[in-house]
């Protein structure tokens, strides 16, 4: 019955944290109770029975249940993966009792906070949706516990969540040698907080106008458009409204993923009321455009001086945009600017690269599926908090807002179902380079390296102790 209630407390945390309803500070309490039934007298079968169901229920539900790409994702795909993700976490609690039972409580207190972000960092490694579903997403609305992030990474912030619910854990499981080891836990959590009090307190004197803009109407009319005459007309719309928020000062303006038809054979015409916009009001335009022939999924900055700067889209969402070829260069623009497309910003190590080269702005043109927004644009908010960068991201069926390199909502709406959606907003600029952009995934691969240290001497210790046994008894 114990072992029922803490699945079902679990579950209910991870379902609320991690999903739609965004109650992130659950996320840090969900493992809680598992570790909690992991380091008592559970037999194992109840303990990884309950964590399944748990997992399943909360962290499965919120992200593939919740999901509006469901429907186009087939149960060959769905079922294994989830699997996979159960698995690995029961494996984690497991990993977690067994160095319990076997080492120090300073060993137990980094076990299962040094596994799991072990392994979704290797799970997501090669994923090809990314770094979709990590724990550290849950805490996008609480700014001040994820710019450890700056530093190591977004792993960092999931680590931080499993280490905060397995010192509760072992708090509640108390004993006179644990007291160390609760205590550095949450000193370390305080440190965490310490340190992002701090960041966000810093000053931001360089500060940019930008807008981002999104017209519904003009969208479908892309998608639909077959003419030069129907394509030039939604550049020239758009047009009209980059001027509007020039007139309001922006600067830099943003528009969203595949907004804009493209006809190759008459770009430049197309692209004409852009370029003209750009050199009369002196904003930068990262516009966001979609061929049909060839199929292509693509951006375009024009600056005032009249150059323009294509960038192909880099991840294609799997199955949706299989018919796009992805692209292969930089986004980097010079002046410490760059441009990404939507799915590109689930990636660290695509987004890495770029940013060790000290981006301070980027423009994102995006698209979502209106429930998603949030839980898709705040992943491309976790890039800016690790590369040091702010961000303009408008994205078609979901939220317009720019956010600063601490992961701060500057500017936010929700896109209208037609016709125009603008913010206009003084964005400071980030500081560009961290030191996550320095040494990389770093830490958690040496989340990798410690955990396979400890289990392996564990193991290790436990069969000397057997040998030990049978050569007595012999």
């Amino acid at each position: 019955m114990i072992a029922v209630l803490a699945a079902m407390l679990s579950g209910i945390m991870f379902y609320l944290s991690q999903g739609f309803d965004n109650v992130w500070v659950l996320a840090w309490f969900a493992p809680a109770p598992l570790l909690w039934l992991a380091y008592g007298r559970t037999l194992t079968w109840q303990l990884l029975a309950a964590t399944a169901v748990a997992v399943l229920a909360g962290t499965g539900g919120a992200y593939v249940l919740q999901s509006p790409y469901l429907h186009l994702i087939p149960p060959a795909v769905i079922i294994p993966t989830l699997a996979i993700y159960v698995a690995l976490f029961c494996g984690a609690v497991w990993f977690a009792r067994f160095i319990q039972r076997r080492a120090s409580p300073l060993l137990t207190l980094l076990a299962f906070p040094a596994c799991w972000t072990a392994l979704e960092f290797l799970m997501q490694l090669r994923s090809p949706n990314g770094t979709y579903g990590s724990l550290a997403y849950s805490t996008m609305s609480a700014p001040i516990l994820i710019q450890s992030a700056s530093l190591f990474g977004m792993y960092a912030v999931t680590f931080l969540i499993c280490l905060l619910a397995n010192t509760l854990a072992m708090t509640m499981r108390a004993r006179r040698d644990t007291a160390v080891a609760i205590g550095l836990g949450l000193v370390l959590c305080v440190v965490n907080v310490t340190f992002g009090a701090m960041r966000l307190a810093r000053a931001q004197p360089d500060v940019v106008r930008v807008a981002g803009i999104v017209d519904e109407t003009a969208g479908a009319a892309a998608w639909r458009a077959h003419s030069v005459s129907d394509a030039l007309a939604i550049t020239e719309t758009y047009a009209r409204e980059i001027r509007l928020a020039a007139r309001e000062g922006a600067r830099f303006v943003v528009t969203p993923e595949g907004g804009m038809a493209s006809i190759p054979d008459a770009q430049s015409s197309i692209v004409a009321p852009l370029v003209a916009a750009s050199k009369d009001t002196g904003a930068q335009i990262i516009a966001g455009f979609g061929s049909k022939t060839p199929p292509a999924d693509f951006a375009l900055s024009i600056t005032p001086d009249g150059r323009i700067q294509r960038f192909d889209k880099r991840h294609p969402v799997p199955g949706l945009e299989d018919r796009f070829t992805p692209g292969h260069t930089s986004g980097l623009l010079g002046d410490a600017r760059a441009m990404e497309i939507c799915k590109d910003m689930d990636f660290p190590g695509t987004i890495l690269l770029d940013a060790a080269k000290g981006i301070r702005l980027m423009g994102v043109p995006s698209g979502d599926k209106g429930s998603d927004g949030w839980q898709h644009g705040s992943m491309a908010v976790m890039r800016g908090v690790e590369g040091g960068f702010a961000m303009v991201r408008p994205a078609h069926d979901g939220l317009v807002f720019a956010s600063d390199a601490q992961g701060r909502l500057i500017a936010l709406k929700k896109t209208a179902p037609t016709g125009p959606t603008m913010i206009v907003a003084d964005l400071p600029l980030g500081p560009g380079a961290t030191l996550y952009t320095r040494i990389g995934n770093l830490f958690p691969w040496l989340c990798v390296v410690c955990s396979l240290g400890l289990g392996a001497g564990m193991a290790s210790r436990r069969w000397l102790r057997n040998e030990d046994r049978r050569q007595l008894a012999a």
